[in-house]
């Protein structure tokens, strides 16, 4: 499928800016990563409301802060940890950005979401954000207090913040840990660090993430000397007892190849792992509700379904 027109015009705007950067010397910077994330809070819609939203940390002494969203407090309901992206560089679950998504999550679902606020990079390198992730799926019961709820939990993640989802399966392939987490989804992720994928190649300038700045975002990501291909969810291992995952990935995305290829060994384990693509899309889509708002609610559609019932979807 063509590139969506909404998408086409606003490429066609942001790419000579783009260029002229490039030639004006500009060096991308933690501070101008995270102010053109903030950015995308343009282009979403007013949120909706949630009856109840508290704050609280998690993790004891490492204490991690998390968000909490309970849409239907007099009906119980599953958990949904929700790691948000951003090239494992955002700003924190207090900025503009992650509370849409978990506000969304929570109104489609009806579900209880927590929205963890792990440590950033370059400030916090691998794996310590990986590992406040970790923290706060395992002290979910103490951070829920008297919310009601029914033992079930789920996750929903976006790019890098879907490597953190992913890379806490990594263990339960292993045979090392077993995780509460039931079902995943999994939009547009990042499943290696290696940098390898023909559609890396394909969509690699002009297409809002690019190639360079995926490699930006690895290199400040890791420390020096860091095994990226071993700490790359598509590594491995892959098992049976991964939780059920649905990747969203999406057409016009330097990711696609991987995301694929990592639902594909998933399948071949003998995982419960399903794929849907959107068309015409580009990574991040989820923050463009008011360019493309057909496209939005199909996802949240899915993300509900999904949830609620697991299985392969109909499609886009």
């Amino acid at each position: 499928m063509s590139m969506h027109s909404a998408f086409r015009e606003y490429l066609d705007g942001l790419n000579p800016l783009v260029e002229q950067a490039a030639r004006d010397g500009f060096v991308p910077t933690p501070e101008s990563a995270r102010a053109a994330l903030v950015g995308l809070s343009a282009f979403v819609l007013p949120s909706v409301a949630d009856a109840r939203v508290f704050d609280a940390v998690v993790g004891g002494a490492d204490a991690v802060p998390v968000r909490v969203y309970v849409p239907r407090p007099e009906s119980p309901s599953d958990v949904i940890l929700f790691v948000h992206g951003g090239g494992h560089r955002p700003e924190t679950s207090r900025s503009m950005i992650p509370p849409h998504g978990a506000r969304r999550t929570a109104a489609a679902t009806g579900m209880v979401v927590v929205s963890v606020d792990y440590r950033r990079s370059p400030e916090a390198l691998f794996p310590e954000g990986l590992g406040d992730v970790y923290r706060a799926l395992r002290d979910l019961d103490v951070v829920l207090g008297n919310v009601e709820t029914t033992g079930k939990i789920q996750a929903v993640a976006d790019s890098g913040g879907a490597a953190k989802v992913e890379s806490i399966a990594m263990p339960v392939a292993a045979g090392q840990w077993s995780s509460p987490i039931d079902r995943q989804l999994l939009l547009y992720p990042s499943v290696d660090y290696t940098m390898g994928g023909e559609s890396l190649r394909e969509f690699a300038t002009g297409y809002f993430l690019s190639a360079e700045r995926v490699k930006w975002y690895f290199d400040n990501y890791f420390p020096a000397g860091a095994d990226r291909a071993a700490a790359s969810p598509l590594s491995g291992p892959f098992a049976p007892e991964m939780p059920e995952t649905l990747v969203i990935a999406v057409e016009y995305d330097p990711l696609l190849t991987k995301a694929v290829e990592y639902v594909e060994r998933m399948r071949a384990a003998g995982a419960r792992a399903h794929l849907v693509i959107a068309p015409g899309m580009l990574h991040a889509f989820a923050f463009s509700e008011d360019k493309v708002p057909e496209a939005i609610s199909r996802l949240y559609a899915l993300i509900a379904e999904f949830l609620t019932d697991g299985g392969a979807p109909a499609g886009w």
